[in-house]
């Protein structure tokens, strides 16, 4: 057995299993609605399954740069079709990616636009107070109204990026061949 072994396909595969763990630690934190921090539990798993997704994506690139000796090792779709197009070759799955990732009913299109979500600052709503109230200070941490995001849409999109990233990254691991 070789000492040497390719820890980007166990990376990979962490992070699809840590998304499935946040996903289903969200429907916990939903389950338990009389807790009383079971919203931000639930919105904290969310987006961590969110950072988890994206980051299984990019370690499933790196795996393809390694296949392909692509260095330094690349993590976006882009990234990969350029490295390959400066050596005058195509790589199929970054093709393919980046079709998904051009039409925007796409898993990977979604993807992207929640981890860019991600990324924002939270939007506070205006509150009337007077300049020396202690309320003034006072940041509302979760507002129910807004958060559509727990909502059973959003949980169902989440449980069908994982499912078509995982079975996208099995399609391309099985057609990838050494030669």
């Amino acid at each position: 057995m070789s000492r040497e072994r390719n820890s980007h396909p166990a990376r990979t595969n962490q992070k699809l299993y840590f998304a499935r763990l946040q996903l289903e630690l969200l429907e916990a934190a939903l389950a338990d609605a009389g807790a009383f921090d079971s919203e931000p539990r639930a919105l904290s798993c969310r987006e961590a399954a969110i950072w988890h997704l994206h980051a299984g994506l990019g370690a499933f690139l790196q795996e393809l740069s390694r296949f392909y000796k692509v260095l330094p090792t690349v993590s976006t779709p882009e990234a990969l079709a350029e490295a390959m197009a400066r050596r005058q070759q195509v790589s199929p799955e970054a093709q393919i990616l980046l079709q998904l990732a051009a039409e925007p009913d796409s898993w990977l299109a979604r993807l992207r636009a929640l981890h860019a979500a991600c990324l924002l600052p939270v939007t506070l709503p205006d509150i009337a107070t007077e300049d020396e109230s202690p309320a003034r200070i006072g940041i509302p941490v979760v507002m129910t109204e807004a958060d559509a995001p727990l909502g059973e849409p959003d949980r169902a999109m989440l449980a069908d990026i994982l499912k078509a990233l995982t079975q996208t990254i099995r399609d391309f691991r099985a057609e990838l061949v050494e030669f």
